[in-house]
Formats: C-alpha cells, structure tokens, sequence
C-alpha cells in the first residue's frame, strides 16, 4: 500500500453481510489492507445486532443469506442512514432494480473483480 493511499482512506467501519465465510473473510481482508475498519456477519440475525452496535458507514450486503433475504435487511439498514452495496449472484435486471429500490446505493455482480469492489467502496466512502 503506497503512502498516497493510507492518506485518503477514510477509517470507517464497513460491515460485511455475507454467509460464504470464505468470500466474508476475503472480502473482509482486502479491506483491512486497504486501511478500512471491518465487521463481518454471516447472517441476518447477526447483521442486525452488529449493526446496532457498530453503527458502519458502509454495509456490503449480499441479499441471499441462510435466514433471509438481504433486501429486509436494506430496508432496515436505511434507519442508520449508512451506505449500502449490494454484492450478489442475482443479476437479472430486475434484481438490481429491485436492490436499488430497496435502498442500496451501488449493486455489484458476482463474480466481480476485487479491484473494482474496492474503488466503488473508495467512491462511495468519498461521498459520504
């Protein structure tokens, strides 16, 4: 990591919504390196308690987890007034409509290439 970027990340908290524990853990490590505070959870259950606690800027959320549809959960998220990216397999257009309906700020597609992840979360933290 070159000096120029420690300097423009911002140290926010991300939480990570993801029920694949190792794409959770890889997603969650890129982040770290990158200079980024992170949560992790791997349920919907879980999400919502961390959430209350940690309150993160960010949310990446993936809408298909092992106790419900992450696009409650996008719902819910909105009360914390954070910013929520959708990371998920659905691809239809109507999935992503209806992500972005939900609340979600950004929807990347699986598979997505880490690069790209990271700068839309860099774009996103940016704007807030």
């Amino acid at each position: 990591m070159t000096s120029r970027t420690k300097a423009t990340v911002n140290p926010s908290c991300i939480q990570i919504v993801e029920g694949n524990p190792q794409l959770r853990s890889l997603l969650g490590w890129h982040l770290q390196q990158t200079g980024y505070s992170v949560c992790q959870s791997p349920s919907l259950r879980h999400a919502r308690e961390l959430c209350t606690q940690r309150q993160p800027t960010l949310v990446m959320l993936d809408i298909e987890l092992p106790d419900g549809n992450g696009l409650e959960l996008c719902k819910w998220l909105k009360q914390y007034d954070c910013a929520i990216i959708i990371v998920s397999a659905r691809c239809t257009e109507s999935d992503i409509v209806s992500g972005l309906q939900a609340g979600a700020d950004d929807y990347i597609r699986k598979p997505f290439g880490m690069q790209e992840l990271l700068a839309r979360v860099e774009a996103k933290v940016r704007q807030l």
